[in-house]
């Protein structure tokens, strides 16, 4: 069975996105998946010196090296992620810098990149999609699947997507 981290960020933190994060962690063994909800983590913004105070960052960090799967969970807020899931991705650029860790941010080539959102369009922002894409090819991440809900009219949480993109995580 397949390692799963899931990074979860949004200002509503019992919205849709967040629905269809447990929708999708509740298909998973436990013991195979680690959830980070971005909101209450504590991790300082990227900066070029490289300079850090021991942070949760490195939880995040080792729990990526662990990993098969990466899983991004966000509303598409502006065309993009939310502020602290964009402050993550920053951060990860740690990854290829720091000779201490740098091994981490090598060995997230071939991992699976997946990504999970909800917004009130039809369709998902391509704005939004080309940045996972972007972010995915830098790290030579293979990106796997998104999903995308549309919640302009009411919210279901469509079990059979559901189902199909938990069973890639496995």
């Amino acid at each position: 069975m397949a390692n799963t981290i899931i990074l979860f960020s949004s200002a509503n933190q019992t919205g849709n996105t967040y629905q269809l994060t447990q929708a999708v962690r509740s298909q998973l063994d436990e013991t195979h998946t680690r959830y980070f909800n971005l909101d209450s983590h504590n991790y300082a913004d990227y900066n070029y010196h490289n300079f850090y105070s021991r942070d949760d960052f490195y939880d995040i960090a080792d729990a990526l090296a662990w990993a098969d799967n990466i899983v991004f969970a966000s509303p598409v807020y502006w065309h993009g992620v939310t502020s602290n899931m964009k402050r993550l991705i920053d951060r990860i650029t740690e990854l290829t810098e720091n000779p201490e860790i740098k091994h981490i941010g090598k060995g997230l080539k071939d991992k699976q990149g997946f990504v999970l959102t909800t917004s009130a369009s039809k369709d998902v922002c391509p704005v939004f999609a080309g940045f996972f894409e972007k972010v995915f090819h830098y790290f030579d991440i293979h990106m796997t699947e998104l999903l995308h809900l549309d919640c302009s009219k009411s919210f279901t949480l469509p079990k059979q997507q559901i189902t199909h993109f938990s069973a890639l995580l496995k």
